[in-house]
């Protein structure tokens, strides 16, 4: 919270002077912020990450596996639901008016998108199909159905995909799939990542479909009017409508399949409650005052230079990255991958140059009226360029990781931000497709480096392969010393024996030699006599 605070407290006393009650309630909203999220967070780690663990851990207590994947889809579903970012854009987009349907309509479209990709990622797994194949045949269906969207619904669709993949639906998306991997004899480790990478692809297809159905921005004002209920009983409802579904359906699933006892039904209901109050707490700061707050400070950002607006975007994307907890989790886990070659706080960093990187480039979509196509569309197209030149594990982290940056803050105030920002260049619509641009960063960041490691990882075992075969070699003479040694004694004594001979045949040449001269000698003699 503190660097929203710190740019916010900068750009009032520097530079624009927000009114007194705005600046107030959006401290008070800071604090309220802060209490609920660390209620709901420690709510999650009571009640619904031990839920996915004994989802997960259950896969293997049922028989059939379609059982399975309808369970998968009807908790994909309401997790999806429960997801406070996603709540966050569906307020944004309805109060816009560029999707003229319910909040909560869109919500559970996008959940609906999440729970049948979640379905088709654990298919993949049982029947191991190729990750890189099937991204690439989801990402052609993408850009198909893009072509008849306008823009503008474009950048909902993949704000969408980023958003709904948070604290609440990655625990048991990987409980699922770790699950599902350990029943299947073949798994490999790479079986556990890549789940959320599919299932966040699912929001696109649904929103866009949603779009095509829904063509158009509907009346602005008309929406905005109807959705000006009392806040406390506004918040109330979203938080009922996020965690009662999750909940209701897992006693359903345990009372069909897991049996869990008294004891570990109390702290999930204890839980449960902690994690409902601090989700209201969090949902209610943030319609207080933190929406408001980025809007203002959007629209003041609008009405300065393209400079001044890119390096404020420039210093906000890099500060908002250290807000997100979920950023250094997945340092940690690149770290574990690599065993150490790449680094959690080189990851950190990479990240954080990344969202300054794609909170700029929102900027610049803005103030020059660029279309999203030419942001989404080539990023993504390097990212599956990238692909086959990156190892499996790392291509299905890199998809995971897609929404580690797009958190809950992302979603509250930066959003907000540009919404503010484009209501001064072109209009509020004009601000979508941040959380699409920001979702898309963290991809491109791991495949690079998936891409480095592989070469590094290449160049050590070349250099191994060959310090073994010099080592091997060594070992070989060093077990053939024994034989070596008596061959060079047979070599030794051989050569012995042949100089030896030829010493005998030098004697015998003399002996010869000697006895010719005797011989004459005698033969002299015997004339001398005669």
């Amino acid at each position: 919270m503190l660097p929203i605070v710190l740019v916010v407290l900068v750009v009032h006393f520097g530079f624009a002077h927000f009114s007194t009650s705005l600046l107030l309630k959006f401290l008070a909203a800071i604090i309220i912020i802060t209490v609920g999220e660390i209620m709901f967070l420690t709510g999650v780690d009571g009640s619904i990450m031990k839920m996915g663990d004994y989802v997960g851990n259950s896969v293997t207590k049922i028989s059939h596996f379609t059982v399975v994947l309808f369970f998968a889809f009807i908790f994909g579903l309401f997790a999806t639901v429960a997801e406070p970012d996603l709540n966050v854009l569906g307020t944004e987009v309805i109060e816009t008016g560029v999707l003229n349907v319910p909040k909560f309509l869109f919500i559970f479209v996008v959940g609906a998108g999440v729970g049948i990709f979640v379905a088709l990622a654990l298919f993949r797994i049982v029947r191991s199909i190729n990750y890189k194949i099937l991204i690439l045949a989801i990402f052609a269906c993408v850009f198909i159905i893009a072509i008849f969207v306008p823009n503008s619904l474009i950048a909902i669709s993949f704000d969408a995909g980023g958003a709904t993949t948070g604290i609440i639906t990655s625990p048991f998306l990987l409980a699922l799939s770790a699950g599902v991997a350990k029943n299947k004899s073949n798994s490999n480790n790479s079986d556990n990542f890549g789940v959320i990478g599919i299932a966040s692809c699912g929001p696109i297809i649904a929103t866009l479909l949603l779009s095509l159905i829904c063509m158009g921005r509907g009346n602005t004002a008309e929406v905005v009017e109807s959705m000006n209920l009392n806040i406390f009983v506004d918040t109330l409802l979203d938080t009922v409508l996020a965690v009662l579904p999750l909940v209701a359906i897992f006693f359903i699933f345990d009372i069909c399949f897991l049996k869990i006892s008294k004891r570990q039904k109390k702290a999930l209901t204890v839980g449960v409650v902690i994690t409902f109050v601090g989700l209201y707490l969090f949902l209610f700061g943030i319609n207080f005052g933190m929406l408001d707050m980025g809007n203002a400070v959007g629209v003041f950002l609008g009405t300065k230079s393209p400079a001044v607006s890119i390096i404020m975007a420039l210093i906000i994307g890099f500060l908002i990255t250290f807000t997100e907890p979920s950023v250094r989790v997945l340092g940690s886990q690149v770290e574990d991958v690599t065993q150490g070659n790449i680094r959690r706080k080189l990851v950190t960093l990479a990240i954080a140059v990344a969202m300054m990187v794609a909170v700029s480039l929102s900027t610049i979509k803005i103030l020059y009226d660029i279309s999203i196509w030419y942001i989404v569309g080539i990023g993504y197209a390097i990212i599956l360029i990238l692909m086959p030149f990156s190892s499996n594990t790392f291509v299905s982290i890199a998809f995971d990781s897609g929404g580690v940056a797009s958190g809950p803050m992302s979603a509250a105030f930066i959003l907000p931000l540009m919404l503010g920002m484009a209501s001064i260049n072109g209009g509020a619509h004009e601000g979508f497709g941040l959380i699409a641009i920001v979702g898309m960063m963290p991809i491109l960041v791991l495949e690079v480096m998936g891409v480095i490691y592989k070469a590094k990882s290449n160049a050590n075992n070349t250099r191994a392969y060959k310090k073994a075969l010099r080592i091997s070699y060594g070992l070989e003479m060093y077990s053939n010393i024994d034989s070596l040694e008596e061959a060079y004694n047979r070599r030794q004594a051989l050569k012995q024996m042949q100089n030896e001979a030829k010493s005998q045949e030098a004697e015998q040449q003399i002996l010869e030699k000697q006895l010719e001269e005797i011989k004459q000698m005698k033969e002299e003699q015997n004339e001398v006599k005669g």
